[in-house]
């Protein structure tokens, strides 16, 4: 008999990040999906038939997309811009980790599930996006009209939610992702999501998942820190018994310090590293720090209000580098390749 899938086998990759080459820099962020008119089913990778017949574990199909909710647009860019902003100063002053763990405006989304697409999957998952009908999912989620009486499209109300606060991955005294809420006065944004999500795994797009949605806007990930050589850093405080009653692992977890900034250097486009378990509660980051006195200086922080959810996106896997004309970077956006307006 086959191993069973490990529970989070897939889950921890939930923030949009390719598993391994992150280097990809572009000037404009063009659709480059294929247009050959080709069946829309997803090819399904389930290893070779020498790995099943020897009893191996079968490869894990590459990771290549991810269907998601956009949180910037013109409503709401200005206010996040300015709330990172002025977070970053907060990290740059008090020392407590790198500035290279701070997520990029443009990359912030709530995922809803990941995908492993070929060219004919691409093609097949761009008319599932199609076939949606936000209309009735919305209507699902509101009142019934009066008797005698039709919603049109223009009666739904948007989605409109709040990012707030700072809520951690892991364990507080080990944090390597941190991730604001999305706060919906109305209730609806995670049955929607969950609708959106069904959609696509009942046709088979997304990669199967049995753990609850998590909606989230990871606003801290230490995986896209370098950590030179792993280099022995200052420990996070041991949490006392009546703290946590966890195993802490001993010195498995290292946090980062202003004296060891130098041991921290950017991510070089040579020095990519491995993301692919760098992501969810059990992400495997090299770099852990204590964020208990920042996630109660953030717990009733706005990072946006009224933000609207406009759109559903299909997007790839690793965020890409924009560049100005003088060569400068001067965003990171991920990739849309298929995306339809909700109202």
């Amino acid at each position: 008999m086959g191993k069973k899938k490990a529970k989070g086998e897939y889950n921890d990759f939930i923030d949009g990040e390719k598993l391994r080459d992150n280097t990809e820099v572009r000037t404009s962020l063009q659709n480059t999906t294929p247009t050959a008119d080709i069946s829309h089913h997803p090819i399904r990778h389930h290893g070779n038939a020498k790995g099943r017949a020897t009893g191996r574990k079968p490869n894990k199909p590459q990771l290549t997309h991810f269907l998601c909710l956009p949180l910037v647009n013109a409503g709401s860019r200005t206010q996040l811009e300015e709330s990172l902003a002025g977070f970053k100063e907060e990290l740059e002053r008090e020392g407590v980790v790198p500035l290279k763990a701070v997520r990029p405006v443009g990359t912030l989304h709530l995922t809803l599930g990941v995908m492993a697409l070929d060219a004919e999957g691409l093609v097949g998952v761009e008319r599932c996006l199609n076939e949606l009908d936000f209309g009735g999912l919305l209507g699902d989620l509101t009142s019934a009209p009066a008797e005698g009486e039709s919603k049109s499209r223009q009666d739904f109300e948007p989605i409109s939610i709040d990012l707030k606060g700072l809520v951690p991955m892991q364990p507080d005294q080990k944090i390597s992702i941190l991730y604001a809420e999305p706060i919906d006065a109305t209730s609806r944004l995670y049955s929607f999501a969950s609708a959106l999500r069904g959609h696509f795994v009942d046709r088979g797009f997304l990669v199967e998942d049995s753990r609850p949605l998590k909606l989230h806007a990871t606003i801290i990930n230490t995986i896209y820190v370098k950590v030179k050589g792993h280099p022995p850093l200052r420990r996070a405080p041991q949490p006392s018994k009546r703290d946590s009653p966890a195993d802490t692992h001993g010195g498995e977890d290292s946090t980062w310090s202003p004296e060891n900034e130098q041991a921290v250097p950017s991510i070089a486009s040579s020095e990519t590293p491995d993301r692919s378990k760098g992501h969810g509660p059990n992400a495997k980051s090299l770099l852990k720090f204590d964020a208990r006195e920042l996630i109660a200086q953030y717990n009733d922080f706005v990072w946006a209000e009224n933000v609207s959810i406009e759109r559903v996106q299909i997007c790839k896997m690793g965020a890409k580098k924009i560049l100005n004309g003088d060569g400068d970077v001067v965003a990171e956006e991920y990739e849309e390749v298929h995306g339809r307006r909700i109202l």
